[in-house]
């Protein structure tokens, strides 16, 4: 536990210290996409929104991500994916859990694709 303590330490440390400066990029080449997949089983209600294990997804450094708005699940939609540190834009990250709403009663099944996100390579700019 102190391992994972003070890496979590740093990193704040890193994001405090980045706060101070402006931040500007540019798109930097061909973005891909990738696919959303549920991980585990679990029922909905209409209206209920609840974190969905997600099989784990790669973000690459200085890549921006969208999550498609057009609905992929017969039931809702992601509105958002994560893992359990929430890390800045300029170091890898990765996602495991993804929140989900559903607008009507049902299930989402492991393996069914529950959403599809766009990967934006870009290139970091610092205002000065």
């Amino acid at each position: 536990m102190p391992v994972i303590t003070h890496r979590v330490k740093k990193i704040i440390e890193e994001i405090d210290e980045r706060r101070r400066e402006p931040f500007d990029f540019a798109l930097k080449e061909t973005c891909r996409v990738d696919y959303l997949i549920a991980d585990e089983d679990k029922d909905f209600r209409s209206g209920d929104a609840k974190p969905v294990k997600i099989k784990k997804v790669e973000i690459p450094r200085n890549t921006l991500l969208l999550i498609s708005p057009y609905g992929r699940h017969g039931i809702g939609q992601v509105i958002s994916i994560g893992e359990e540190i929430a890390l800045p834009v300029e170091m890898n990250r990765s996602a495991d859990h993804a929140l989900f709403v559903a607008g009507v009663d049902g299930s989402v099944k492991r393996d069914e694709l529950m959403g599809v996100m766009m990967l934006i390579p870009i290139i970091p700019r610092i205002r000065r």
